[in-house]
């Protein structure tokens, strides 16, 4: 009778605990919401992303409950956060971690005279134990950074910025509006000294057909390595934005590639992705001759959007993209926000080189893979990594969300890890250098 009694209950019990796990999961889902991944991630990651929005508190190691906060975060998939760097300034929006576990960050400017856009104008190096290292400044009334960075294996800063062009001088250069522009260099500093090493200014590399009496002037579709001055392609809301009508190409993100040489730049206005010989000297960079391709600071391709430069073959597969990351295959990875029809894609282009750009073929590379979803969709920011296992870590800029897909197009997780806008997404597999530096 003892034994049967034992049995009874061990039937008994089985059945409760089972029951209780099953209600349990439930009220876990229904904490979790539908950003919560319905099972444990594939990848085993950590992220790091940069909040936009302002400087908040949060305890180091506690779960986010789907809110990370703090200027410059890394968690895991698990919304847990690992380090948190809070910045008293700003973020001007890019902050990079690097092997050393050291934070390249670029900051706000709080005296600039300029007050528009996504603009940053000081770079600080914080060390894995939060000291200062360095700190340097690229801004005045005449040139700001802004947007994007790289720190290089030489020390030194490369990165985007607007220079101020007078009313006359963009007259002069065949502008059709009749304002000062505000167009794109791209500088390589010395951090330490602030010493100006390399720079590539786009107002060297233009064309125009609008005014023959002024510089520049010829067929726009004859010179496709040539940035067509008055190539209009912004929304009324940005025309009559004060100061940003200025900015006619809005460079969004660059990505350099120390080892061949070369920078892709996101021009977000453009809807392109430009390609530009890093081999140059300064001097070479503002002609059309000299470099290793021997074409000075022209753009070596183009691609995204063959209406920019009047080209007549080709379709247009970008609208106001973001980050064109460089993979060790050699293709593109960019996510384009696709503000048009409000649905975000992230697409893997195939690049053929040596490059070709032709007057009247079709210049644009091969679509190798692509993901999209009617949930994805950011106007703004956001990004695109491939992990070790080949799967995508997408950061959804505007809604502050984290996707991980395989190249099946199967979403494996999604969590919302912001309630701001996030610039990026950068994910670290856990034997990075970077990841060890800070002893994690």
């Amino acid at each position: 009778m003892k034994l049967i009694h034992v049995f009874y209950f061990l039937v008994i019990s089985v059945l409760f605990m089972s029951c209780r796990e099953g209600v349990l999961d439930d009220i876990l889902d229904s904490i979790g919401g539908e950003d919560e991944p319905d099972e444990e991630p594939v990848s085993d990651v950590y992220i790091l992303v940069q909040s936009v929005g302002g400087v908040r508190n949060a305890t180091v190691g506690a779960p986010t409950d789907g809110d990370v906060e703090g200027d410059v975060t890394l968690i895991n998939q698990q919304g847990d956060i690992l380090k948190q760097w809070n910045i008293p300034e700003e973020l001007g929006y890019d902050a990079e971690l690097q092997p050393d576990g050291s934070l390249v960050a670029s900051l706000r400017d709080p005296n600039t005279a300029w007050t528009f856009g996504n603009y940053g104008g000081i770079f600080r190096k914080i060390n894995a134990d939060n000291s200062v290292e360095w700190e340097a400044s690229y801004s005045d009334e005449n040139y700001i950074q802004h947007h994007d960075m790289e720190f290089l294996s030489n020390g030194n800063i490369l990165f985007l910025a607007w220079e101020r062009v007078n009313a006359e001088d963009a007259k002069k250069a065949g502008f059709a509006r009749g304002h000062e522009l505000y167009p794109e260099t791209i500088v390589e500093m010395n951090p330490m000294t602030e010493e100006i090493v390399w720079k590539w200014n786009s107002m060297d590399h233009i064309v125009q057909d609008y005014d023959p009496d002024q510089h520049n002037y010829g067929v726009v579709a004859d010179y496709p390595r040539k940035i067509n001055i008055n190539y209009n392609d912004r929304s009324e809301q940005i025309i009559s934005t004060p100061g940003v009508q200025a900015d006619i190409m809005h460079a969004n993100a660059l990505t350099v590639d120390e080892t061949n040489r070369l920078i892709y730049v996101s021009a977000n206005f453009f809807n392109e992705i430009w390609v530009i010989d890093y081999s140059t000297t300064t001097e070479e960079a503002a002609t059309s001759e000299g470099g290793s391709r021997g074409l000075g600071g022209d753009l070596l391709y183009r691609f995204g959007n063959p209406t920019a430069y009047d080209n007549s073959a080709g379709e247009q597969m970008f609208h106001r993209q973001h980050y064109p990351k460089l993979l060790p295959s050699g293709n593109l990875l960019i996510y384009s926000n696709r503000v048009d029809i409000e649905q975000s894609e992230v697409v893997e282009v195939a690049i053929s080189r040596p490059f070709s750009l032709m007057s009247g073929q079709d210049n644009e590379p091969t679509v190798v893979w692509s993901f999209t979803d009617p949930d994805l969709f950011s106007a703004r920011a956001s990004s695109g990594v491939q992990l070790e296992n080949g799967n995508i870590v997408i950061g959804e800029g505007e809604q502050g969300r984290v996707w991980e897909v395989n190249k099946s197009g199967d979403v494996l997780w999604k969590s919302r890890v912001s309630d701001v806008l996030i610039w990026r997404a950068y994910a670290f597999e856990k034997d990075d250098p970077a990841i060890e530096a800070l002893g994690l």
